[in-house]
């Protein structure tokens, strides 16, 4: 039974292969930030029925038992539309983070600026055991690169990773203040913790950072790379490889965190 009270990792659930996958991540993460998890699974018309997700969602949490306990463990099916089930399970479920694999990013991505908690799609492919060790922040001029490295910093806190901070090079003088303005207030954030960070400068503006940052993380052995939504994508963003999905299409085994910069967000407690 869902209560709420706690903050939780949802784990969006389709029976598919890569289901299993995403489960193991999410229950990596969950364990990495002190959080319960919750299986969700949205019922359809042309999919399995309600009844029979609801005792096949259930099944899937007993192998989950030894290492959350049964009280930190949740199952939420619901028929609702997924507008609605966003704004559902952070109003009412305390959802910090949304779980989902790479392949389900077609469906969930384009329904991010009506979440208030950040999307995290991992690979089917890499079990994720040794994840998170490694994280790449792209860092522009953009004020929503302190939200990266804010999201960047809680897993460097709660499980010793490193944080890579992809500097961008602009050329016109307020721009280089301003990414320096960013990155300034980044590390006096990151003072205030101890874990390891690096900055990596590059020839690369703002507008083709997060590119950059992803040819710098898949260099890692089991990267998490964190990017905000773009919400305007063009057809030269698309021609040049700097929206959303590009990324999450040339991640290979990365684990990639997008966030929503439009709105604020649910912020991480403990």
């Amino acid at each position: 039974m869902l209560s709420n009270g706690e903050q939780k990792i949802f784990i969006w659930i389709d029976f598919s292969p890569e289901t299993e996958v995403a489960i193991l991540h999410g229950v990596q993460v969950a364990l990495i930030l002190d959080k319960e998890i919750c299986l969700i699974y949205q019922a359809t018309t042309e999919g399995i029925k309600f009844e029979e997700a609801e005792s096949r969602i259930i099944g899937l949490t007993v192998p989950l038992l030894p290492s959350l306990g049964s009280a930190r463990i949740h199952t939420f099916v619901t028929i609702h539309p997924l507008d609605t089930i966003l704004t559902e399970l952070a109003e009412e479920f305390d959802a910090l983070l949304l779980v989902a694999p790479k392949t389900r990013s077609k469906e969930l991505l384009p329904k991010l600026p009506h979440s208030g908690f950040p999307f995290l799609f991992v690979s089917a492919k890499k079990h994720p055991n040794e994840s998170y060790q490694k994280i790449a922040v792209p860092v522009g001029y953009m004020k929503k690169s302190k939200d990266l490295a804010l999201w960047s910093s809680y897993f460097a806190r709660h499980n010793g990773a490193k944080v890579s901070l992809i500097q961008a090079m602009e050329t016109f003088e307020e721009d280089k203040r301003t990414v320096l303005r960013n990155l300034f207030s980044i590390e006096r954030l990151f003072k205030n913790f101890r874990f390891p960070y690096e900055i990596i400068e590059c020839h690369t503006s703002s507008w083709k950072i997060q590119k950059k940052a992803l040819e710098h993380t898949l260099s890692f052995q089991n990267g998490l790379l964190i990017i905000s939504f773009s919400y305007q994508s063009s057809l030269f963003d698309r021609f040049f490889g700097t929206n959303d999905a590009f990324v999450l299409d040339h991640s290979e085994e990365l684990s990639v965190m997008c966030i929503n910069s439009q709105r604020d967000l649910y912020t991480f407690c403990g």
